[in-house]
């Protein structure tokens, strides 16, 4: 829980391997990590070198060296002109684990299917241009159900819907036609538009509310401009139509039909002299955690609304006093518990966080200990005694230095 334990190293694949459904790992920064929703045995992530991998962390995956294998790589993402893309910067899985959107330095937002041993070559829906020209698409996120796509992009202001069975429709033949530039989206596709969110980094996200009616997002604003705060903003989506109604007023719905744009129904104040830059909605607890640019979490709930969680503690009240409690705090003993429980003073535990914590002293002993550990002595493989494997691949008698 303290964190000083790692499960796993991840391995790093080889610069000059240009497939990289041949590598076993990434080659460039990791820009997102996700975990399958049903399962913490699968995990996905994506990197600058344009690449989603899949990852099993259940214990029973293929390790070299002591480092994890990637166990197969989900997608190779392209532009709209079939170029390979530089920069997956961001994704998310669906609820039921089966597919994932991811979205890229072209402005794309692409879906990609997780089954299958062999790499995908085609997306199951993508749409380029999504908020307009080449602007990089920064954040997605599925719905709870599944139905909708939210982007985001640190080029504009704005939080964009997708339908994602339309984009799965239209999309999935790798259809340049979606392209469409600045709001040439189909209102089939592109349901509303939030706007007034300016964004000044890549960590701006957004989040839906559990019953998937509300979508919230922070702004970013300038340090350097005097009286600013961060707010936190609110938007109602618009209803979908319901089905059973006559074939009439559907066509008439259909040709009068047109992009969203919505407006904040609730701004809230949440960081002076701050931007809001990651906003996560607890789907359970029903309870919105806020970061901000000066360091600091905020946690918004509701009395009736929210359920455990920032709710407990906030909901301790005061111990009321009597006169005799009074009495004998006034005659404890300097330095007891009580007489720092009635000067308001707090009782120092200095064992209790590891920052405090008290290292063992440099013994004999404890140094052998040290010197017997591989990885605090940085002691290289020792050489492979008896004969060595030869083939195409790297023997299992074969040590790191011999492979390189």
């Amino acid at each position: 829980r303290e964190g000083r334990t790692t499960l796993y190293h991840f391995m790093k694949g080889d610069v000059y391997v240009t497939d990289s459904s041949k590598n076993k790992g990434h080659t460039a920064s990791v820009t997102g990590v996700a975990f399958h929703p049903l399962g913490q045995e699968i995990c996905w992530s994506c990197s600058y070198d344009g690449s989603v991998r899949q990852w099993d962390v259940s214990g029973r995956g293929k390790t070299q060296f002591q480092k994890l294998v990637s166990q197969k790589v989900i997608s190779k993402c392209k532009n709209e002109k079939g170029q390979r893309t530089q920069i997956v910067s961001n994704l998310s899985v669906h609820p039921n684990g089966r597919k994932i959107v991811v979205g890229t330095s072209c402005g794309s937002i692409q879906i990609w299917s997780c089954f299958g041993s062999s790499v995908s070559t085609r997306p199951l829906g993508a749409v380029y241009s999504a908020h307009g020209g080449t602007k990089p698409v920064t954040f997605v996120t599925f719905i709870g159900d599944g139905s909708k796509i939210a982007s985001r992009s640190d080029s504009d202001d704005t939080v964009r819907i997708w339908n994602v069975e339309k984009l799965e429709k239209d999309g999935g033949s790798f259809s340049r036609k979606r392209s469409g530039g600045d709001g040439g989206h189909s209102p089939s596709l592109l349901l509303a538009t939030c706007r007034g969110l300016p964004a000044l980094n890549e960590s701006a996200n957004c989040a839906f509310s559990p019953d998937g009616t509300v979508v919230c997002a922070g702004s970013s604003v300038n340090p350097r401009e005097p009286n600013c705060c961060g707010k936190l903003k609110f938007y109602r989506l618009p209803e979908e139509p319901k089905n059973g109604k006559p074939i009439k007023e559907a066509k008439k719905e259909k040709k009068k039909k047109e992009t969203a744009i919505l407006d904040p129904i609730v701004e809230l104040d949440v960081a002076p002299n701050a931007s809001v830059l990651v906003v996560q909605w607890h789907p359970k607890l029903n309870q919105i955690a806020v970061g901000t640019s000066d360091g600091l979490i905020h946690v918004l709930f509701d009395q009736t609304l929210s359920s455990k969680g920032a709710l407990i503690p906030s909901s301790r009240s005061v111990r009321p006093s009597d006169g005799l409690s009074d009495l004998l705090r006034t005659r404890a003993p300097t330095g007891s518990a009580a007489f720092l429980a009635g000067s308001n003073a707090n009782i120092q535990t200095p064992n209790a966080l590891p920052l405090f914590r008290e290292e063992a002293r440099a013994t004999r002993k404890v140094k052998e200990e040290v010197r017997k550990d591989p990885e605090k002595t940085k002691l290289p493989q020792p050489p492979v005694t008896g004969g060595i494997k030869t083939g195409t691949g790297a023997g299992g008698n074969i040590s790191f230095a011999q492979s390189v």
